[in-house]
């Protein structure tokens, strides 16, 4: 696990110390800088040493010095194919995963992308051809970042990365602010820079000449056909690789150990890894003093069950004084508030261990949202969904009071009906987001809104992806394809991989397996969801493994108390960044709509939470970036 960042054309080598620098925290246990003999690319590394500990500097070569590759991430099956390569008559002067990718390379070329698994972000310069590949894992897990700047390519695993190599001026991108607004968020392949983009997941940018850079997909998640299976043999089928993607997933010559959260996602890995590990394996459980947030109870069943050295943290945030650290880790606006909880606890983790693995993407896998009980619930009503829900949902938005918050259950009825009345990108969007909709955008913005009006509305955004997975047969697996291309690798993913990354603790997966994704993709959606109850496959095998108060636990988000902290403690900043009167907020808001949110009270306080929180963000992300060009 590592930072890694490059030019091609014209090296400055004090640009790449700087972005060595920079990316510090992702590899504190060693870095490099190299430039190639002919002064056509550079290439810089920070190591987080976790395989062949003594022999893993990078750049990488391979037997003739012809091909370099510096590496962010794990590959998994690296045993298998290291020792097939050696079989084909390749010699390796270590033991790491990344000496495997130049070998490959020379095997297999371009397509060395499909023998892997794992997660990665990596960059390969062959130097007999002069060109630069760089690629990213199928779903997402590490991130790339680039800039084409005249005629240099640059790229960093970070954004501060590239800032650091000189990249200037820059400029807000409109429809990543608008983007952001709604989501939280901004989706790949935007960042919130015109000037920087993000490697889509599942994607390589080739550099050569007199081609130049260009982008090519070489993996898509499954939309069809799907495959004749019962639920039994589901659960049978997912078990089988759920299993292997525990047992590779341990590889390290550093002890590996589990967040442990309660729920069943982590509770089964670490089930898993009891079996494989062959000692007790180190578990990490967080909890807060407030008992609504607090799953260390449930957690500790397990670690008793599996007999692991179990550790509970305690998480104390002070939101204030964890804010500037958030914002300045994360580099462009994130509004996801669990991410202040997932970097507290990887700060405090990085004590124990540096290697985790964790419960990721069990919840888009496996139809783990309450959102797919509504996307259900709308296959089973059909024809009437449309003519059904806009009946109910003029009845309901007239006689009904607001929610009390986004989780109850009259909350998730209210919306199931809304969504009903709208078209299938708006609803995807108001059964699985809370935040700001074209409508209220609008209604903040006011006589601001030139900017605005140059922006297509966000659902557009939903609606290309559908168009991309015309094929799938019901709402349940249209709404877990939009999911599994926006939430999951541009929220999700990003927040763990900032959160652990910052503190040089590496995080794995094992129900990020892309295996696990296209097994799962392939099943009808009647297996999927079956029911009103959610991730009915790993229930299924949490009621084999997991301790039945686990097994039937109602989920709960990894959540902070964010009302309170808003009505509270962080009253004065709330108010200081909405209303100040100049910055990014003044210019592109309505002072007098702003001024009404602050004062708002409307009976949705969780809402209200959100949609302040997302401003918040953005002020303090725009402040931070100000102060540091000043």
């Amino acid at each position: 696990m590592c930072g890694i960042a490059g030019i091609c054309g014209a090296p400055d080598e004090d640009a790449l110390t700087r972005a060595v620098r920079r990316l510090a925290h992702r590899g504190p246990d060693g870095d490099g800088v190299w430039i190639d003999p002919r002064r056509e690319v550079g290439l810089a590394h920070t190591r987080l040493a976790v395989i062949d500990l003594p022999g893993g500097a990078q750049p990488i070569f391979n037997e003739d010095g012809s091909v370099a590759v510096v590496f962010n991430g794990e590959i998994y099956n690296y045993v298998e194919l290291r020792a097939d390569l050696i079989a084909r008559g390749h010699t390796f002067t270590t033991q790491t995963d990344t000496e495997v990718l130049v070998h490959l390379y020379e095997e297999h070329g371009d397509n060395l992308l499909a023998q892997l698994r794992g997660m990665f972000a990596l960059a390969i310069w062959d130097r007999n051809r002069s060109r630069l590949l760089l690629a990213r894992d199928r779903l997402g897990v590490k991130p790339l970042y680039y800039a084409e700047i005249g005629s240099r390519l640059m790229f960093a695993s970070e954004i501060k990365g590239l800032l650091a190599l000189g990249i200037a001026p820059l400029t807000i991108d409109d429809q990543a602010l608008s983007d952001y607004l709604t989501f939280g968020h901004v989706p790949a392949p935007a960042t919130i820079y015109n000037e920087i983009r993000t490697l889509p997941p599942g994607c390589r940018l080739v550099a050569d000449r007199p081609a130049g850079p260009r982008v090519e997909r070489y993996w898509s998640l499954p939309c069809g056909p799907c495959d004749e299976i019962s639920t039994e043999q589901a659960v049978e089928r997912v078990e089988t690789v759920l299993d292997e993607a525990v047992r590779i997933r341990l590889r390290a010559d550093v002890p590996v150990g589990v967040f442990l959260s309660g729920g069943i996602d982590s509770g089964l890995i670490t089930a898993y890894a009891a079996r494989h590990a062959g000692r007790s394996i180190t578990t990490l459980a967080a909890g807060f003093e407030d008992e609504m947030f607090d799953e260390r109870p449930l957690a500790r069943l397990v670690a008793e069950r599996y007999g692991t050295d179990h550790h509970e943290i305690v998480v104390r945030p002070d939101p204030e004084r964890v804010l500037p650290r958030i914002v300045a880790a994360y580099d462009q606006p994130y509004a996801d508030s669990s991410a202040i909880p997932s970097y507290c606890l990887s700060e405090l983790a990085r004590r124990h261990l540096k290697v985790v693995l964790n419960g990721d993407g069990g919840d888009e896998a496996l139809a783990g949202y309450r959102r797919y009980v509504a996307s259900w619930a709308a296959d089973r009503l059909g024809p009437l969904a449309g003519i059904a829900g806009r009946g109910l949902w003029c009845l309901a938005d007239k006689t009904l009071p607001d929610p009390g918050g986004f989780r109850t259950s009259y909350a998730f009825v209210r919306r199931l009906i809304r969504g009903l009345a709208l078209p299938e990108p708006r609803r995807i969007l108001a059964w699985g987001n809370d935040g700001l909709d074209e409508s209220a955008k609008r209604r903040l913005t006011g006589r601001q809104a030139g900017w605005l009006d140059r922006c297509q509305p966000t659902w557009q955004r939903v609606a290309d992806l559908l168009a991309n997975g015309s094929t799938l047969p019901t709402n349940v697996d249209r709404q877990m394809w939009v999911d599994a291309q926006t939430l999951l690798p541009d929220d999700l993913l990003i927040k763990m991989d900032i959160a652990t990354m910052a503190h040089g603790l590496e995080a794995r997966s094992p129900l990020l397996d892309h295996v696990l994704f296209e097994t799962v993709a392939r099943f009808p959606a009647c297996v999927k969801l079956n029911s009103p109850t959610t991730k009915p496959i790993l229930r299924a095998l949490a009621e084999r493994y997991l301790p039945a108060e686990v097994a039937h636990a109602p989920k709960r988000g990894f959540e902070v108390p964010l009302v309170r902290w808003l009505e509270g403690e962080l009253r004065p900043l709330r108010n200081d960044l909405l209303l100040h009167p100049t910055g990014l907020i003044a210019e592109r808001f309505d002072a007098s709509a702003l001024a009404d949110l602050v004062r708002s009270q409307s009976p949705d306080r969780a809402r209200w939470a959100r949609q302040v929180w997302t401003l918040m963000m953005l002020g303090q992300w725009d402040r931070q970036r100000t102060e540091g060009m000043s």
